[in-house]
């Protein structure tokens, strides 16, 4: 009996634990593009390419340059560029947004200072109809901010741990909190856990599905219902900065992008 309890045990936790693929993920290298940067951000679904140099953003592409700056509101620390067309730059210093348009030149700046009631943000990203996602770390609140009247609205009670990391669609707002544990909350207040993650260094949430992680220099692509991670062979160094969407990999080491083409099992 005390050896069968002893079994079951070690069974549970063993589940428990993400399950590292014997089958690595594939990945066909495309192309290199030199980025003289220093932080690359990713690209859009125009094939743009956004980086940071001396808190400067840039927007290029094979025939043309964009960028941005405001030296009075400090260093960026997160750029949504999910509608090319609409780019939400975000200053967690000064507690303000800025929108762009699709050549970097600025449309509307926010100071959240100046709202009624103070809002601290700690996490912004664009949204539908005409929203912005926002964390509040006053109340440890997520709430839809309205670019037309200015107006919030609550769409959750108060978290229990911190943002950790996050990532959004226009319909949906995902985060790891402090723990590593996994949720998403819809714009209707709808809020899902989807378990916890391993380990990592830096990582890219992509949705409810997949997320691209690293750890001891290795990449893993990792599923999240199934918490299998799967290694990502490639040729080259991790390097700095990695960027993941429609299927290609994009890797930044010493100002060049080398663009892979996923294979998935």
């Amino acid at each position: 009996m005390f050896r069968k309890s002893i079994t079951f045990v070690f069974f549970v936790f063993f589940m428990g634990k993400v399950a590292f693929s014997q089958q690595p993920i594939l990945a066909e290298k495309s192309n290199s593009i030199i980025l003289l940067s220093e932080t690359f951000l990713g690209f859009d679904n125009q094939q743009n390419y956004y980086s940071l140099k001396e808190n400067v953003l840039s927007k290029s592409n094979s025939k043309q340059n964009f960028e941005y700056k405001n030296v009075s509101l400090g260093k960026i620390t997160k750029v949504d560029f999910q509608n090319p067309l609409q780019i939400v730059v975000f200053y967690k210093n000064f507690n303000t947004i800025v929108l762009l348009d699709n050549q970097l030149n600025e449309i509307k700046k926010i100071d959240f200072n100046l709202q009624t009631n103070t809002i601290n943000l700690e996490a912004v990203a664009l949204s539908s109809q005409n929203q912005l996602w926002f964390y509040d770390g006053i109340t440890s609140k997520i709430g839809l901010y309205s670019l037309i009247n200015g107006s919030t609205k609550w769409i959750s009670t108060a978290l229990e741990r911190p943002i950790k990391k996050y990532h959004s669609t226009y319909t949906h707002f995902y985060w790891l909190d402090s723990l590593n544990n996994f949720y998403s909350i819809s714009i209707y207040g709808t809020i899902e856990s989807l378990g916890n993650f391993p380990n990592f260094e830096t990582i890219q949430l992509i949705n409810e599905q997949v997320a691209l992680y690293s750890f001891e220099n290795q990449l893993y692509y990792y599923e999240i219902k199934t918490k299998h991670a799967h290694k990502i062979k490639i040729a080259e160094n991790l390097g700095a900065n990695f960027f993941f969407a429609d299927g290609i990999l994009a890797i930044f080491t010493q100002n060049e992008i080398t663009n892979y083409k996923i294979i998935l099992p």
